[in-house]
């Protein structure tokens, strides 16, 4: 049974931090990775990997509260609220400046440029340019302006990109869904913090609300905003769900390692254990089977 494997990481937000958990249970079953693509949080996670840092960002990802998810939002109101430059500062400085071409594994990265209408698959240039483009969720993460393009989120027009990573002989293409439509059940470990994160998740969106809005002091207005961002993000779900069944129609992986759309939300980030370890308990259920039918 081959150990080589072309992986394809998705877009998802919070979610994303699932992947780091999939990787590591591939790592400790013997699997090589020879080549990744990733979208979005994806993409974030596809190119640390690839620099050799992911076990770095694994532990700045744990130690992230929910204060420091809200002090790491740089707030402004340029075709979206968030920047994010203190978070792509932040992790430069732990991962390093990269140029792709200097990867040691093949890496490409999706984003969607709104000038010319077009995906761009970054496999050349600064490593944090491309990243920063891919995770522009529009409205939400300001674009990135880079040679004439205006830069947003991949998942716009590629969430799951099987059809973009890199194959070698004898390989296997597996695939991270992060928005795959079914429920979520927490492990008992992490149900108290479940209960609390709808609570948690509205009083970082109340926050960032008021440092862009003027009636700040109408609680009716914070939840019908609240109800507007929960919009962008669902609707973006479902196209991100119809997109990635037919790319998986298009281009069918081995193995695809399902992440219920359910398990976190946009600002989730502060949930990474649990994330990491669901993501390690779907790689454990889905690989078991694969392995089991090719023995």
């Amino acid at each position: 049974m081959t150990k080589k494997v072309a992986l394809a990481l998705s877009a998802g937000g919070a979610r994303g931090f699932a992947h780091i958990g999939i990787i590591e249970e591939l790592e400790k079953r013997g699997y090589k990775i020879t080549s990744l693509s990733g979208t979005s949080m994806g993409a974030l996670v596809a190119g640390i990997y690839s620099a050799g840092k992911l076990s770095e960002f694994k532990q700045w990802a744990l130690n992230l509260s929910k204060a420091d998810v809200y002090r790491l939002m740089d707030f402004t109101m340029n075709l979206g609220f968030v920047k994010m430059d203190r978070v792509i500062d932040e992790l430069r400085t732990l991962v390093g400046r990269w140029e792709m071409s200097d990867l040691p594994i093949s890496t490409k990265i999706i984003a969607a440029d709104i000038n010319s209408k077009q995906e761009v698959v970054f496999e050349k240039g600064k490593l944090f340019n491309a990243i920063r483009a891919s995770i522009a969720y529009p409205t939400v993460i300001t674009p990135l302006e880079l040679d004439g393009q205006l830069l947003v989120d991949g998942g716009v027009v590629n969430p799951l990109p099987v059809n973009a990573v890199e194959r070698n002989e004898g390989d296997i293409l597996i695939a991270v869904d992060l928005s795959a439509n079914f429920p979520y059940e927490a492990d008992a470990q992490f149900v108290i913090n479940n209960e609390v994160s709808t609570n948690m998740s509205f009083s970082i969106i109340k926050g960032i609300i008021n440092k862009w809005r003027d009636d700040s002091n109408s609680e009716v207005n914070d939840r019908a905003r609240w109800s507007y961002l929960k919009l962008i993000d669902e609707s973006l779900n479902m196209m991100h769900r119809r997109i990635t069944e037919m790319s998986l129609e298009i281009t069918p992986a081995d193995i695809v390692i399902p992440i219920s759309q359910d398990s976190g939300g946009m600002f989730d980030y502060y949930r990474a254990e649990e994330l990491i370890e669901y993501g390690r308990k779907q790689a454990i259920e889905f690989l078991d089977k694969w392995e089991e039918k090719n023995r």
